[in-house]
């Protein structure tokens, strides 16, 4: 490494670390935190009641009681609810941990904002304000599920995504792994993004050095790919993968030794495989015999109806109990269920990509937006829940039903429910970013995350589930923030700070 190398990058470390001071001394980056805060606090004065998500939830109080693992949920927030909930026998403290992470992602949102899109101080602060009050951070926040702690974790992620796409420094891309393991230690359904973006990020951090700002051309693009011939950028493609293949092998091995199994991500992701994409499946498809029987007699319990996939999951008489009736080995039937499910993707893939088409066009369909928003919300418990889960949280954290009433933030979730049509279309305006952008490595960056997160959300939903939009809403407002940089604000308004 030569001097040249070496004062470049104590150059960037001193912008980078200059900058956290900036904001660090500033009094207004500290009252905006605390304008922030109080905001969240007041809202959790006026809400303060933890809710409860059928199943799910259930899950977690029971790894947090018993360290117990399941087989279809992230173990990490179990712990997270023990930690901060088992020991007092309330969870009212871990709905005050979730408020105040919410609050430090707003403040995130702001100082990406501000740091990394250069946007004025007091438009920064506003998209952290807007990201304190997405309906779908204050509902969630009340909730004994992992959308808060994960989505914090995601920020941290894209926060230091942007910092490398500035920056370009190794030490960042092995930060990201790190952030990205924890994330998806809360929760799994972040994986497949992460894991493209492992290979993408540093792609887009070399492709678009070149030229940022220039309007998107051929010859600019033809331009772009010289960066393959640079052994830099290899290096740190490499650096990269490596450091999510090892980090995620910790992974599978932690959740397996803690599991007391076989290595895995989770050991029931063949049975949602397979119940996400029961209308496709065919015999044929099936690496055993007796399961490809039942896909046989499947218009019996009605496979190929795209509507009851939760069912083919979750119900007694679904695809999935069927089968783990005849195979009773765990993870012999998970592993059969995952390679079928898998069968059937190769062989239709389009059939597989109408059913995430369907789920998502649910959303666009005639039923109204706030019946979508108000059945995720889950406030009517059903009656098994009622009679199974009341003790078990009446003796362990003093909860009673009158919590899972309907309160200002599930009202608030509801009336704001049109907001997720923007968010359904985050990709339609991050493709539209990538003309008018400055800089095209931010907007090809937002434009590939928002993309891959979509995909695979739809693509492995059993029906429409707002929450799961959460993260999107995320990169939604950031997208926002970047059009505002790039087409209103540019040579009109100077950074203040």
């Amino acid at each position: 490494m030569n001097a040249t190398t070496t004062n470049a990058g104590k150059t960037l470390l001193m912008k980078t670390a200059s900058e956290w001071l900036i904001s660090v001394r500033d009094s207004r980056w500290w009252s905006f935190f605390v304008a922030i805060t109080g905001l969240k606090i007041g809202v959790l004065a006026l809400d303060p009641e933890p809710k409860i998500y059928p199943g799910d939830s259930f899950s977690y109080i029971w790894t947090a009681i018993s360290g117990w693992i399941p087989d279809d949920r992230s173990f990490a927030y179990g712990f997270l609810v023990r930690w901060s909930s088992l020991w007092n026998g309330s969870l009212t403290s871990l709905v005050i941990i979730q408020t105040f992470l919410g609050a430090v992602i707003a403040a995130i949102v702001a100082w990406i904002c501000w740091a990394i899109f250069k946007l004025p101080s007091r438009i920064s602060y506003l998209f952290g304000i807007l990201c304190a009050i997405d309906p779908l951070q204050l509902a969630w926040e009340r909730y004994v599920m992992t959308e808060t702690c994960s989505l914090f974790f995601y920020a941290l992620v894209l926060q230091q995504s942007f910092t490398y796409l500035r920056d370009r420094r190794v030490i960042t891309l092995l930060i990201i792994q790190i952030l990205s393991l924890i994330t998806i230690g809360f929760r799994m359904s972040y994986l497949i993004s992460i894991q493209v973006m492992a290979v993408l990020l540093p792609i887009i951090a070399f492709m678009g050095e070149v030229n940022a700002t220039s309007p998107l051309s051929i010859s600019c693009l033809w331009r772009s790919f010289q960066f393959l011939k640079r052994p830099l950028f290899w290096k740190h493609l490499a650096a990269s993968v490596i450091a999510l293949f090892v980090l995620d092998q910790v992974y599978q091995h932690t959740y397996g030794f803690l599991s007391r199994r076989e290595p895995a991500h989770l050991h029931g992701t063949g049975y949602f495989l397979l119940a996400i994409w029961a209308p496709v499946l065919q015999p044929q498809d099936a690496t055993d015999p007796r399961l490809a029987e039942i896909i046989i007699h499947g218009d019996d319990f009605g496979l190929r109806e795209a509507d009851l996939r939760n069912a083919q999951r979750f119900e007694p008489n679904g695809l999935v109990a069927r089968w783990c009736r005849i195979e009773t080995d765990p993870q012999k039937s998970s592993e059969i269920a995952a390679s079928t499910a898998f069968n059937a993707f190769r062989r239709n893939p389009a059939g597989v990509i109408s059913l995430g088409v369907k789920t998502y066009l649910a959303y666009w369909s005639g039923h109204s937006i706030r019946k979508i928003a108000r059945s995720d919300l889950k406030l009517k418990l059903p009656p098994r829940v009622q009679e199974n889960g009341f003790k078990i949280l009446a003796e362990q954290f003093h909860w009673a039903y009158r919590s899972q009433q309907q309160s200002l933030t599930s009202l608030y979730y509801i009336a704001a429910s049109p907001w997720f049509f923007i968010i359904l279309a985050s990709p339609l305006l991050s493709l539209v970013l990538l003309a008018v952008a400055q800089n095209k490595r931010y907007a090809l960056f937002l434009f590939s995350h928002a993309t891959v997160l979509l995909s695979s959300t739809f693509l492995l939903s059993l029906y429409p589930v707002p929450r799961f939009l959460q993260p999107l809403s995320l990169l939604t407002l950031l997208t926002l923030a970047l059009v505002i940089k790039s087409w209103v604000c540019s040579g009109t308004i100077s950074q203040t700070d």
